[in-house]
């Protein structure tokens, strides 16, 4: 995103515990806006989550975040505007799309992304090739074909990045450059070329968690990711 000259505010929608936001703010050390119902818990109704706010502040002061520049829209996406989301942080450099997995939330959630995205900014979209989860990829493929502005640029695993087209050969090529390990292929997904990073089978990310598994240092790693889940 630096390359582009972009380095500005972040959102998510559904946040959960703040894994990915928290990452995002301190990347960018800009605001930040986190969408979830945390408590409000009836507005879940696919019961795809479930956010905790203090858990959420909690982790963000725990790793240094610094609250003051992120705003909490404690309330339902289908219900937030992108005049609300400019009101508080600008246009919005990374957007991560992982709210209601519902076709309408789907297809709301990129609509609402896009509308309040900087021109060069990135949409991270969540289990778009989830099979528990068919309802997202539904609801952006509706998205994609009614006329959506923003299209894919990347796959990664269990996610796809997109952008404005003006900028897709400018993220592809730094994404291949940066992480040319991680890069499978490239492909086309709704008429857009596209990066495959990281997911193919047996492909280089594939072929090294099996070897690191393998090798003596795989029990270390397994008691680490275990130990890494738990909360503080």
């Amino acid at each position: 995103m630096r390359e582009s000259g972009l380095c500005g505010p972040c959102a998510e929608i559904g946040v959960h515990h703040g894994r990915l936001l928290i990452l995002l703010h301190l990347a960018s050390g800009a605001d930040c806006v986190a969408i979830d119902v945390f408590g409000d818990q009836h507005l879940n109704t696919d019961k795809s989550g479930r956010g905790d706010r203090d858990r959420f502040l909690g982790n963000l002061k725990r790793w240094g975040g610094d609250p003051s520049k992120v705003a909490i829209l404690q309330k339902s996406s289908l219900e937030v505007t992108p005049e609300e989301i400019l009101s508080v942080a600008g246009p919005v450099s990374v957007f991560s799309v992982d709210g209601g997995h519902t076709v309408e939330c789907a297809l709301n959630d990129l609509r609402l992304a896009e509308a309040s995205l900087d021109p060069k900014g990135v949409v991270i979209l969540d289990d778009f090739f989830n099979e528990v989860w068919p309802e997202v990829c539904v609801g952006a493929v509706q998205y994609f074909v009614g006329g959506g502005r923003l299209k894919p640029f990347a796959v990664a695993p269990n996610k796809i990045l997109l952008c404005d087209p003006l900028y897709n050969a400018f993220y592809r090529t730094n994404l291949r450059d940066r992480f040319r390990f991680y890069h499978d292929k490239d492909a086309e997904l709704f008429g857009s070329p596209v990066s495959i990073m990281g997911v193919g089978r047996h492909g280089t990310f594939g072929r090294l968690k099996k070897r690191l598994a393998a090798s003596p240092a795989g029990p270390f790693l397994k008691h680490l990711k275990t130990a890494l889940r738990r909360p503080a």
